[in-house]
């Protein structure tokens, strides 16, 4: 079993979250059922992040000069995806959903893809180099 094993299952399961999310919205779902759902995908995205940060992350920055630097800017980065996610939770209650349910839509679709092409990215480029230094 490779160190990230766990990091990419969880991204799997956050992936699908954000399909069946997405199937949701295609399908003009409740609002309170598309909150449930958002509010489980963030519960497991949180979840996910405060991992990376606690064993992950630390992990990188004592290989070597280059995996610390990746893991800096890959820090910085997802700090700032989180802070859009967060806001993004924060602001699509069910009231705002049911009130505005096409801005919810657009921006869960913007949200979703930044979302994808981190989880891609460190797929392909982080967990690699964390599964080296195993």
């Amino acid at each position: 079993m490779g160190f990230t094993d766990k990091f990419r299952q969880q991204h799997d399961e956050i992936l699908e979250m954000v399909g069946e999310l997405n199937t949701k919205l295609k399908a003009r779902g409740d609002a309170q059922d598309l909150r449930g759902a958002l509010s489980n995908l963030a519960g497991k995205l949180n979840f996910h992040l405060a991992m990376e940060d606690k064993a992950l992350y630390p992990r990188l920055m004592k290989i070597d000069a280059q995996a610390s630097k990746m893991a800096g800017r890959f820090m910085e980065e997802m700090g700032g995806l989180a802070e859009v996610f967060s806001t993004y939770n924060a602001k699509w209650q069910v009231s705002a959903i049911r009130s505005d349910p096409e801005g919810f839509a657009a921006e869960t679709r913007k949200v979703f893809t930044a979302l994808g092409k981190r989880i891609a990215r460190e797929n392909a480029e982080l967990y690699p180099l964390a599964d080296k230094a195993a």
